[in-house]
């Protein structure tokens, strides 16, 4: 905004408060897409969150004709030793599951599909003990 014909990197939130331009972006497919809450969620589609994997995945550059490619996930890191503090931290990550879709859409965000927080919860069941 401050020099002219400048390019700067700033989260979706962030551009859509600030009324700001963005840049369509090719994407995998050799698509140019514009970064939306649709191209975003395309994106996540592609996730492979497993329970394999603990569910970490690196989402960026996806497949998919409709894909935004500059895309990133929240991670939640719990240390395996304290059982019973994660038992009260997986508490409040089910209740923002559960409550907290329309904050996050309202701040930019896309939630989760309620597929993968459901594998979430039940890998919760297994590890947290």
């Amino acid at each position: 905004k401050q020099i002219k014909n400048s390019i700067g990197y700033i989260e979706y939130s962030y551009k859509m408060s600030e009324n700001l331009p963005a840049a369509q972006v090719q994407n995998k497919e050799g698509k140019f897409i514009n970064p939306t809450v649709k191209s975003f969620q395309d994106a996540a589609k592609y996730a492979s969150w497993t329970k394999e994997n603990d569910f970490y995945a690196v989402i960026g550059d996806p497949k998919g004709a409709t894909s935004y490619p500059i895309v990133a996930a929240t991670f939640i890191l719990l240390p395996a030793e304290k059982a019973d503090t994660n038992k009260e931290v997986t508490k409040f990550f089910d209740w923002a599951y559960a409550n907290g879709d329309k904050a996050a859409a309202d701040l930019g965000y896309v939630p989760l599909p309620a597929s993968t927080k459901d594998e979430i919860k039940k890998y919760w069941a297994e590890k947290i003990k």
